[in-house]
C-alpha cells in the first residue's frame, strides 16, 4: 500500500462471514505460535463461518472493513455491552474490541488506524465513552498499537498452569 492508495472502510454484511474467516487468519496463527496449548490449528469450517453470520446479524455487534482498491485487508468488530449496575459496581455501558485483524502486509500502514477510528466515532455516535479491549500479553506489537491508540491496562487475567 503506498500513499495513493486510500483505506475505505465499510459496514460489514452476513455476506462478509466467510471473508472474515479469511482475514482472522493470521491473528489465529500468531496466537497458536505463541500459545499452542491454547489456540488450536487454523481451519476455516463452516461453524466459523455460522459464527461470524450471527455476530453480523446481531443488533449490539458492528463490523467494519477496510478495503484497498477493493480488497479487504483488515477488520474490527466490536460489541455494545450494557452492564447493570450490582452491589460492586455501577451500571455502565461501553463499546469491546473483540477482535481485530489487518493482513501482515499492510501492518503499519494505517488501516489498524482507520478501523480504530471507526470504532472511536462509532463510541462517540452512540453516546458511549469507554471502548475496552483484551490482548495476549505476548503480542507485544499489538499491545504497542493498542497504547498508540490511547488503550492503558485496566486490569490483568492471570493464570497458573498445575502440573
Amino acid at each position: 500500500m503506498n500513499r495513493a492508495e486510500v483505506v475505505k472502510i465499510r459496514r460489514g454484511t452476513v455476506g462478509d462471514a466467510r471473508l472474515l474467516c479469511d482475514l482472522v487468519g493470521a491473528v489465529q496463527e500468531l496466537h497458536l505460535a505463541a500459545r499452542p496449548d491454547f489456540f488450536k490449528p487454523y481451519v476455516v469450517t463452516p461453524e466459523m463461518v455460522n459464527a461470524f453470520k450471527v455476530q453480523l446479524t446481531d443488533a449490539n455487534t458492528y463490523v467494519y472493513i477496510g478495503e484497498v482498491n477493493g480488497e479487504a485487508i483488515g477488520y474490527i468488530l466490536a460489541q455494545l455491552v450494557n452492564r447493570p449496575e450490582n452491589p460492586y459496581i455501577y451500571e455502565r455501558q461501553y463499546l469491546h474490541i473483540d477482535q481485530m485483524a489487518v493482513n501482515p502486509e499492510y501492518r503499519s500502514k494505517g488501516c489498524g488506524e482507520r478501523l480504530m477510528q471507526q470504532v472511536f466515532d462509532l463510541a462517540r455516535s452512540l453516546g458511549v465513552q469507554t471502548v475496552t479491549l483484551n490482548v495476549w500479553a505476548f503480542n507485544q506489537r499489538a499491545i504497542a498499537f493498542y497504547e498508540r491508540q490511547g488503550f492503558t491496562v485496566r486490569d490483568m487475567r492471570m493464570e497458573a498452569h498445575l502440573e
